[in-house]
Parts: C-alpha cells; sequence; structure tokens
C-alpha cells in the first residue's frame, strides 16, 4: 500500500514520519529528492530561481525516477511518503491547468499515485508562527496567503481524483496526531490483509 503524509511547509510531516519509522515496517520515500538523481534536483528547487515551468518538469523528473526506482519495485509492500503527486499538483495548478498537470503527472509515475493521503492542516495563525521560528527556503519566502492557497488546493486535489484521506489539525499535540496517523494506517493494513 502506498500512502502519502501531505501538508504545507512546517505543517509537522517529517516529525510524524520519524514516529511511524519506529512503529511500522515500511518504506520511506520523499519528495523530492529521495534518489541521488532526486538529491541534485531538491538542491536546485530549494536553493535557484529558476521558472515555474522548468520547475514544474523538475518535480516531475524527481517523482518519475522515485516511482522507477523505488515505489514500483516495492508496491505490493507498504510504502509511506513525505509528499506526493497530490502536492505535486496542489503547487503547480496556482500557474497550470489541473488536467494538464494529472496528465503529465499519470506520465511521470505510470498512472502510480498514493491510494491513501495523510493531510496536516495548519490554520494560519499557526502557520505564521511555525515560519518565524526557521529560516525560510524559496518557495516558503513566497507568503502566508500562497502556502494556505497551497494547503487548500492539496485537500481539491485529493478531492478531484477521489483520493481517500484523513485530514488532521497540525496544531493538536504530536502524540495525538501520531496516534490518529497509526490507527489509520493500521486498518489500512488489516483491511489489505
Amino acid at each position: 500500500m502506498y500512502i502519502a503524509i501531505e501538508g504545507i511547509d512546517t505543517a509537522g510531516k517529517s516529525t510524524q514520519i520519524e514516529l511511524l519509522k519506529k512503529e511500522f515496517n515500511a518504506i520511506f520515500i520523499k519528495e523530492p529528492g529521495f534518489t541521488s538523481f532526486g538529491k541534485k534536483i531538491r538542491e536546485i528547487l530549494l536553493n535557484e530561481d529558476i521558472s515555474k515551468k522548468a520547475e514544474l518538469f523538475l518535480f516531475l523528473a524527481d517523482r518519475s525516477e522515485t516511482i522507477e526506482e523505488v515505489v514500483k519495485p516495492n508496491i505490493n509492500k507498504l510504502i509511506i511518503s513525505d509528499r506526493s503527486v497530490i502536492s505535486g499538483i496542489a503547487y503547480a495548478m496556482e500557474f497550470f491547468d489541473f488536467d494538464m498537470l494529472v496528465n503529465l503527472n499519470k506520465f511521470a509515475t505510470d498512472s502510480i499515485f498514493p491510494e491513501f493521503v495523510i493531510i496536516l492542516k495548519l490554520e494560519k495563525e499557526d502557520l505564521i508562527y511555525r515560519l518565524s521560528q526557521k529560516e525560510k527556503d524559496s518557495i516558503e519566502k513566497r507568503g502566508i496567503e500562497y502556502l494556505l492557497k497551497i494547503q487548500d488546493n492539496i485537500i481539491a486535489t485529493c478531492n478531484r481524483l477521489e483520493i481517500p484521506y484523513l485530514l488532521l489539525e497540525a496544531s493538536k499535540n504530536i502524540e495525538e496526531i501520531n496516534f490518529r496517523i497509526k490507527k489509520a494506517i493500521s486498518g489500512l493494513i488489516k483491511r489489505d490483509n
């Protein structure tokens, strides 16, 4: 089963994934930058000022490589991804047509999308506070309203692609969020067996 954990920057995805590594015998991946090729792409994406079209194609190249190298050979195992095609489309749909993005991503991934998504949702006040505590990368520098729009896009993308998801308030305490995520994943594993 291929599961994605989604949310905008500072929502707590990385924290939850570290906790899940202690609980589940799964293959953990991340976008962008999981493969050696992807690490080079991630550096460019986070540090270079490039056109939106170039950015889109770099994300697609990274996603394609991760699907080919890691997801396809392990599709019958539990795969938990920090981001996925969902946020890829959510970020890009601010600049490009949704249906075109879906088709490009189907091409890049051979139509392998997550089967279930866990979305960590931040309220505006929490996002402002969390961003104030860190140095911003090129995406975060686009501003609060931009990131909140992306968050809405993540939810809308799951709905439009009809991918089931669990929406969790990211401002809750870490243990409570982790309990809900573990319960959801355990239920999915049980259902599949």
